[in-house]
């Protein structure tokens, strides 16, 4: 039996990679297959885990021989999910998480039907969440005010795609706990079906 293909997607900034190595953690017989990005590691980066990091040439030449699934320019960097690790996991019974953009979750949701999961910030001043969510991030390291206001542009635009998704979870300020709950109990209820 194929394997099913869960996508996290959401708004910048609002947790989806806690949760994901979250339920990761709970679920280690599922398939994580990192992205290929073109964007510097940050410090608490694991190569191979939370990205592969390349260069420009390297990633446009994987486009070029046509090794992604889907692949998107995020904040002026590249972004690629890597097709054949996810093809081999499905084909061999296993179930995936991975995080995806909005952007590549429109371009496959279609050819794949995955399971997509878009996680957002809870009402409010959407510009005092992302800007705390960031600036709280110890692996972000030193944020300028410029990547800020990118980020909350990029949220706001990113709510849009909300549509495009069966499920949504809200990551509530400082208890991530209840999002990761929320999304494992979507995942389990479909690995059931």
């Amino acid at each position: 039996m194929k394997g099913k293909l869960f996508i996290l997607s959401g708004q910048s900034g609002v947790g989806k990679k806690t949760i994901l190595f979250e339920i990761l953690k709970h679920h280690p017989e599922f398939a994580h297959i990192a992205s290929y990005t073109t964007r510097e590691q940050r410090p608490n980066e694991i190569p191979g885990e939370d990205h592969y990091f390349v260069y420009r040439e390297k990633f446009e030449e994987m486009i070029k021989k046509e090794e992604f699934l889907e692949y998107a320019t995020v904040h002026n960097e590249y972004f690629g999910t890597p097709k054949k690790p996810i093809d081999d996991a499905l084909a061999a019974g296993k179930n995936v998480l991975i995080e995806m953009d909005v952007q590549g979750f429109t371009q496959i949701k279609d050819k794949y039907q995955p399971i997509g999961i878009f996680i957002k910030y809870e009402p409010g001043d959407l510009q005092i969440r992302v800007r705390d969510r960031i600036k709280n991030d110890p692996g972000r390291g030193n944020v300028l005010e410029s990547d800020i206001q990118e980020r909350i542009a990029t949220a706001k635009r990113e709510i849009t795609y909300e549509k495009y998704y069966k499920y949504s979870v809200v990551n509530p300020e400082g208890h991530p706990e209840q999002a990761i709950s929320e999304v494992e109990k979507i995942i389990q209820d479909k690995i059931v079906i």
